[in-house]
Parts: C-alpha cells; sequence; structure tokens
C-alpha cells in the first residue's frame, strides 16, 4: 500500500494500529539520539561518571534515548561494576543503550573488551562512552572515561530535524539575486553618463586626498611585530605598550621589609638585582654586604653594598648583583648576604629585581 494514513478511528475493527506504525510516525519528526533536554528531575542525558571516590564502578546519569521512533528512558542513576582488569594489558570496554526487536526490550548494555555499536533492523544501539581499563587497575578516574554521545557516527543527540532542505529556499535566493540585479543595471543607466574623463580625474583627486591625510611614516610608531625604535619620539597621549613586559620586567619587595624576592621566571633570562636599605640591625662600625646567588645561577657581577654605623645612625651605599641562567618555569629566590659574616638585618629594606628576557 502506498499511500499509509495514521491515525484514523476505528470502526468495527477496520483500523487497527501495532507498536511499528507508532514508531514509524515518531520517527518521521524526531530523530534518533539523546535528548539533551528533557522534563525529567536531575537528567545528565546518559552522561557516563567516576563514582564520587574513584572505584571500580561508573555511573550513568538518568536520561532519555529516542531510537528509531522508540523511547528508551532511565529514570535515576545506574551503577556498573567494572569487570576484573587484565594483568598484562589494557582493555577498552564501552556502554549502550540499546534497542532489541527480537527480545522485545530496551536496555543500558555494559560491553566488556568490545567498542562495537550494532545498528540492524533488529538490534539498534547508541554508544554512550568508551572506558579504558589499564592492567591491574583500582579504579577508573574521569579521565579514562571518554564522552560519545556527540559524536554521530555511534550515538549523535536527537533532534526534530536531520537535515533541512534547502532546494527551494535556493532557489528563492537566486530568483532574489536575479531581480536585484536588474535593479542594478537599471540604476546604472541612469548615471553612466555622469562618468567621464572627468569623473575619473575627481576619484584619482579623493585618493590623493586620502594619501595625504595620513600621517608622515617617519614620525609613526609602527606595531607590526618585531621592530627597533630609534631616535628621538614624544607621545602627546596616553601610549599603550601592553607587550612591554615580553622584553623587561620588574618584582619589587614589600618596602620596608623585605629582604628577599621569590618569583617564577616568565622566560629564559638574566636577572639584575639590587638591595636598598638604611642600615643594618646592630652595634655600629662598617659592614659589607652583598647578595646570595640562589642554586643553578652564575653571578656575572657584583658591587658589594656599605653600611657605616647602625640604622638610622647610618650611612648606606646598596648591594648590587647580576645573575645568568634563569630558566623559564623555574622558581627563585634572592636573599640579601653580610659579606662580613655578621649577625643581623637591613634596616628599611627594599629588593628590587629586574628580569631581561634572553
Amino acid at each position: 500500500m502506498a499511500l499509509f494514513v495514521f491515525p484514523l478511528k476505528s470502526i468495527n475493527g477496520s483500523n487497527m494500529y501495532n507498536n511499528d506504525d507508532f514508531r514509524q510516525y515518531f520517527a518521521n519528526f524526531i530523530s534518533t539520539g539523546i535528548l539533551a533536554n528533557v522534563p525529567l528531575a536531575g537528567s545528565t542525558a546518559f552522561q557516563v561518571t567516576q563514582t564520587d571516590n574513584p572505584s571500580m564502578n561508573v555511573i550513568v546519569g538518568s536520561g532519555v534515548a529516542w531510537i528509531i521512533g522508540g523511547q528508551v528512558m532511565n529514570t535515576s542513576p545506574l551503577s556498573f561494576q567494572i569487570p576484573a582488569p587484565l594483568t598484562s594489558q589494557s582493555r577498552t570496554d564501552s556502554i549502550v543503550v540499546q534497542w532489541s526487536n527480537s527480545s522485545n526490550n530496551g536496555n543500558i548494555i555494559y560491553k566488556q573488551n568490545s567498542t562495537q555499536v550494532v545498528q540492524t533492523n533488529d538490534v539498534y544501539e547508541l554508544q554512550l562512552c568508551k572506558i579504558l581499563v589499564p592492567a591491574n587497575a583500582t579504579n577508573i578516574p574521569q579521565a579514562n572515561i571518554t564522552d560519545m554521545r556527540a559524536d554521530t557516527s555511534v550515538c549523535g543527540f536527537s533532534s526534530p530535524y536531520e537535515a533541512i532542505k534547502t532546494g527551494d529556499l535556493l532557489a528563492q535566493f537566486k530568483s532574489e539575486l536575479e531581480a536585484n540585479g536588474v535593479l542594478f543595471s537599471q540604476w546604472f543607466e541612469t548615471i553612466k553618463g555622469q562618468l567621464s574623463d572627468d569623473a575619473a580625474g575627481h576619484l584619482q583627486n579623493e585618493i590623493d586626498n586620502l594619501t595625504l591625510i595620513k600621517a608622515d611614516d617617519s614620525k609613526v610608531v609602527h606595531n607590526t611585530g618585531d621592530e627597533t625604535i630609534y631616535g628621538k619620539k614624544t607621545f602627546s597621549e596616553v601610549v599603550n605598550m601592553p607587550r612591554f613586559a615580553d622584553s623587561y620586567v620588574a618584582f619589587f619587595a614589600n618596602k620596608g621589609g623585605g629582604n628577599t624576592v621569590t618569583f617564577t621566571a616568565p622566560w629564559d633570562c638574566t636577572a639584575e638585582v639590587e638591595l636598598f636599605y638604611h642600615g643594618w640591625g646592630y652595634g655600629g662600625g662598617e659592614w659589607e654586604i652583598g647578595i646570595t646567588t640562589p642554586s643553578g645561577l652564575t653571578q656575572i657581577y657584583e658591587a658589594t653594598g656599605y653600611t657605616n654605623g647602625h640604622n638610622s645612625q647610618a650611612m648606606a651605599m646598596p648591594a648590587k648583583a647580576i645573575y645568568s641562567g634563569l630558566k623559564k618555569g623555574q622558581q627563585y629566590t634572592f636573599d640579601k648576604r653580610d659579606a662580613g659574616g655578621r649577625p643581623g638585618g637591613s634596616a628599611h629594606p627594599m629588593m628590587i629585581v629586574k628580569l631581561y628576557r634572553n
């Protein structure tokens, strides 16, 4: 029968319908897949997750699947125990939502050592996830669970539309495009008499005026990649240079209480370290103050500081040193060093570290 009308009122048993008729009806406008949003409390659209504390169990959340017009619904989280792992190698398991005509049932199935997805007239499956089970595993973390719901080759999300046929839309667009072409031709006919040699010359003058409006190239700071800016330049307005830190950056310790600076190098670089202070925290006299060398760095220059006296009565010269060998991502700490080996500490210190990118 080529024409099928559904549903019709049955008169004395004239119209009898079965489950296949209803499934075909729904399959005509709802595609096969997982329903992303359903009015089901706590629905996660069948997301598979680890247990709160990773174990040899996984949880399939509640959700609804639509399979060729039929519905498989899970209303509460469902736990699956992972079968015992192999001892010598890993394996990959999977979990599917299955519709079976032969068994007249739908279910959620755990497939050990299999990622095969069956999609036949009798059995149709939607793969929810793949699960990597390492050899001798004692738990399955979320990182071992690969979500397959969005993969349309094995699952996908259900939609009222699988594909929209655009033939009629394209024909309408083409028709309107041709109509606009006619309008343009009509407009062009009305002005083409104005397009003379003088008009072309006027257009060229406008282009030349735009060129003159541009700033003198010798007075422009260009931002087109790595570039050297030389000569005296005056900036009359606010100038933002967001990439200035790519070549130079300074780290400051707390003024009045900072003998050290700790930081992580943003790139391979060289460090210039200065320690300023007002005096040294013990009895009067002359002391020589330097800066410690962190492990792994090479000190290529040092000018030790000098203080004479005690705290507020002292005269002091800052200490300065330069180090090479700083590596990107490594943490470093610079500290004060009493070159005379005496106890005490600097008064009102401030350490500044400047980094120069290699």
